[in-house]
C-alpha cells in the first residue's frame, strides 16, 4: 500500500498535464484551439501510457535483482535500461514528428483545428525523450524500493514550472505546450534532471 499509493499519485499527476492545457487554452483561445489541445492531449496520453507500461518492466527486473542482493546485475540492468529507452525515445520522437500529418488525419481532426493540432503535437513529440527520461528513471527508483521520490519531483514540477495569470488571477498550473507556451517540455526536463540527481546520490 505504502509503495503503490505514491506510484498511483505520480501517474495521476501526469494525466493532469492535458487537463491543465485545456483549462489555460480555454481562457485565451476559441473552439479551434481548444479542440486542437484536446485531440493532441489524447494522443500524448496514449504515448505516455505506453512508455509507463514498458518502464514498469524495468521496475520488475531491477527489483528482482535488488531483492536478490545482486548489485552487479542490478547495475547492469539499470545501465542497459537507460541506454535502450533513451536511444529508442530519440528514434520514436523523430518518427512521430515525421508522421505527424498522418496522425492528425487518423484521429479525424476537424479542418479548423488541423493546424493547431499539428503544432501542438510537434512540440510534444519533440519532448518525448524528456517524458521517457523521467519515466524510466522513476521506474529505476521504484525498482530500488523508492516510489516516493518520483512523486515528489513531478508534484514540484507541476507547481513550479509555470504560473498562469488569467483575468488577473494566478493559477499554479502547468500548460502542455499549446502554441506559444512550451512549459510542458520544461517541466519534463526539470523532473528528469531532479530524478537523475537523486539517483546519482543513491549510488
Amino acid at each position: 500500500m505504502f509503495f503503490s499509493l505514491p506510484y498511483l499519485l505520480s501517474y495521476f499527476l501526469q494525466t493532469l498535464y492535458g487537463m491543465a492545457d485545456l483549462f489555460i487554452i480555454g481562457q485565451f483561445e476559441g473552439v479551434a484551439s481548444t479542440t486542437a489541445v484536446s485531440i493532441g492531449s489524447q494522443v500524448m496520453h496514449m504515448i505516455t501510457v505506453m512508455i509507463v507500461g514498458l518502464a514498469m518492466g524495468a521496475t520488475v527486473t531491477i527489483g528482482r535483482a535488488v531483492g536478490a542482493e545482486n548489485k552487479p546485475r542490478a547495475a547492469r540492468l539499470i545501465g542497459n535500461t537507460v541506454t535502450l529507452f533513451m536511444a529508442g525515445s530519440v528514434v520514436l520522437a523523430a518518427v512521430l514528428v515525421g508522421l505527424v500529418d498522418p496522425i492528425v488525419r487518423i484521429v479525424s481532426t476537424p479542418e479548423q483545428a488541423v493546424a493547431g493540432t499539428r503544432t501542438y503535437l510537434i512540440i510534444c513529440f519533440i519532448g518525448v525523450p524528456c517524458i521517457t527520461a523521467y519515466n524510466i528513471m522513476a521506474s529505476i527508483f521504484r525498482g530500488l524500493g523508492d516510489s516516493r521520490s518520483p512523486m515528489y519531483f513531478i508534484a514540484a514540477g507541476l507547481c513550479l514550472a509555470s504560473l498562469a495569470v488569467v483575468n488577473e488571477k494566478e493559477y499554479i498550473l502547468v500548460t502542455l505546450g499549446a502554441p506559444g507556451n512550451h512549459a510542458t517540455e520544461q517541466t519534463n526536463i526539470m523532473d528528469a534532471v531532479q530524478v537523475y540527481r537523486r539517483l546519482e546520490k543513491k549510488k
